[in-house]
């Protein structure tokens, strides 16, 4: 059964900084906690916090959910007791309850009878269009997936349509350049002679590129042997680093430093590195 100083201690940095906001329920006598993130676009739960918040609700409707700069009875350096004693305050008192919190999304109204079910149905009443790139709750998950296929199947038909009848305006460096098959006949006294005048030089590059290889292969092995542990923990930092810098999303990062299970730190570790692997891509190609 956890303690309620238990769980403050758990979860003090979350309470303290005020950038997570952290959930709490009990089940019969036991606290539970869980911290979460949520949108920086429209700040309601992820799809996976919103799955986690209903269920909490399921097992204790008096749940609240806290954050140590929006709510009272915190403070960036108060102690495990007195953020217990916060917590308490705000259980006890029925403050900041999880039930009927804005971070949950919207519910989109009703599909209308006459709509076709191969439409993206937006449930909201606005004269304005949706942002397709922003998820606000008003759109169910298959809808907002859908609705992205067919946005990808007409700029396909577009880039199609563009590249058989370009427009007469169309700046010429957009157009699709011209094209031409070359045919090159080779005799085999041709191919001979090309491949012994290109036969030296390739040799000769690929030695050197051995050569070097092995001797960076030598250098590598005496620096690690020389160094050991260190070298090992100077490069995990400098991984880190980059990872930290690259990331936008707080929770990936938290997870993968703090989760009890090595699986999730593995998984969010990975998550962390396609993220920086796509930004270092993008900034090449930029």
């Amino acid at each position: 059964m956890a303690a309620l100083n238990a769980i403050a201690r758990e979860w003090a940095d979350e309470l303290r900084e005020g950038i997570a906001w952290v959930i709490v329920w009990k089940t019969g006598r036991s606290w539970n906690a869980q911290a979460v993130w949520l949108n920086c676009d429209d700040e309601t739960f992820e799809p996976e916090d919103l799955e986690l918040a209903r269920k909490v609700l399921e097992q204790d409707p008096n749940a609240v959910m806290l954050n140590g700069y929006y709510c009272g009875h915190f403070g960036e350096d108060m102690t495990v007791a007195e953020l217990a004693a916060g917590i308490r305050w705000h259980y006890d008192n029925g403050y900041n309850q999880l039930d009927g919190s804005t971070a949950f999304p919207a519910e989109p109204e009703p599909r209308p009878e006459g709509v076709p079910a191969d439409m993206p149905w937006y449930g909201k009443p606005t004269t304005e269009g949706p942002d397709p790139y922003v998820y606000d709750g008003y759109i169910s998950p298959e809808d907002y997936e859908h609705m992205h296929e067919l946005m990808a199947a007409d700029r396909q038909h577009e880039d199609a349509q563009r590249v058989e009848h370009p427009p007469d305006d169309e700046p010429a460096e957009l157009r699709s350049p011209p094209t031409m098959d070359l045919t090159l006949t080779l005799t085999p006294d041709t191919a001979t002679a090309l491949l012994d005048a290109i036969t030296p030089q390739i040799v000769k590059i690929w030695e050197a590129v051995k050569s070097w290889i092995n001797e960076v292969a030598k250098a590598l092995g005496k620096l690690a042997a020389a160094i050991g542990k260190a070298t090992a923990e100077a490069v995990n930092n400098f991984v880190d680093a980059m990872l930290y810098n690259a990331n936008d999303r707080p929770k990936w990062w938290h997870l993968y430093k703090h989760a009890k299970k090595r699986r999730t730190r593995k998984k969010y570790r990975r998550l962390l590195m396609q993220q920086l692997t796509r930004k270092l891509a993008a900034a090449a190609s930029g």
